[in-house]
């Protein structure tokens, strides 16, 4: 199974990022971030931004409430980046 994670700039309105700040946000601080923080994962610039997940079949609801802590405290701190 894989999940993707579309990445906007406002939830409520969908607004995209820009280029220059889907640049600035996935391969400058994403996708080593995640990397560094546990979580292996593609972030996807082709399009709008979207980070792809892919967990093992056995993942168990730790695992993805793990999956999630890591997420959040990831792209929180990504707001600063952009």
């Amino acid at each position: 199974f894989f999940y993707g994670i579309e990445m906007v700039k406002d939830k409520t309105t969908k607004e995209t990022f820009t280029d220059d700040e889907s640049e600035r946000l996935l391969r400058g601080f994403l996708s080593k971030a995640l990397y560094d923080a546990g979580l292996y994962c593609r972030a996807d610039d082709r399009g709008d931004p979207v980070i792809q997940l892919s967990p093992p079949l056995i993942c168990d609801q730790s695992h993805f409430d793990e999956m999630e802590q890591i997420l959040r405290a990831v792209l929180t701190e990504a707001w600063t980046h952009i």
